[in-house]
């Protein structure tokens, strides 16, 4: 049989409306643990006008690429790229973007807390429940990223210990003498 018609309705022994039972658990799971990429630096660099941009984009990231700088969490914003960069080579990227005539700015001392699920668009008020916790960490996000199951926030490094030991009471994963 194929696509249904309106009005039909499969049977309880027709294998396709059995429920997913490992969809259920991952669910039921929620959030099971939050980690951190620390020593990261983000970049704001000038691409310019909409007329132009996608080649100054395009050759940004390819100066970036020949001096072997690996960049993440890439945003784009209006006339900015922004992106993320290991600490230690902040100096190349700016040596490199300046070189090749880039205007940027850009914030040191900063690290990734990242919050995993196994589904994360089914949990309802995860984003509040993360901004609440860092708020009482004290912790600014500058940045904020996600996927299927994870939401990615970029904070003040000196923040961290903070901002995870919050994130983990907000989502019941303290560890035993925590």
């Amino acid at each position: 049989m194929g696509a249904m018609e309106p009005g039909y309705t499969t049977s309880m022994t027709d294998p396709t409306n059995q429920p997913n039972r490992h969809a259920e658990f991952e669910r039921e799971r929620g959030v099971h643990s939050v980690d951190v990429t620390a020593s990261v630096a983000h970049v704001a660099a000038a691409v310019g006008a909409e007329e132009n941009q996608p080649a100054r984009i395009q050759a940004m990231f390819r100066v970036l690429a020949d001096a072997s700088v690996p960049v993440f969490f890439v945003k784009l914003h209006g006339q900015d790229v922004t992106f993320c960069v290991e600490a230690d080579r902040l100096d190349d990227v700016e040596r490199v973007l300046e070189g090749a005539g880039f205007a940027c700015r850009t914030r040191r001392d900063l690290a990734i807390v990242t919050v995993h699920a196994g589904t994360m668009r089914d949990l309802i008020g995860i984003m509040v429940r993360i901004a609440d916790a860092l708020q009482m960490a004290q912790a600014r996000m500058y940045a904020v990223g996600d996927s299927h199951s994870s939401v990615q926030c970029l904070i003040d490094g000196d923040r961290t210990t903070a901002a995870v030991k919050q994130l983990k009471a907000a989502f019941g994963l303290e560890a035993a003498g925590e």
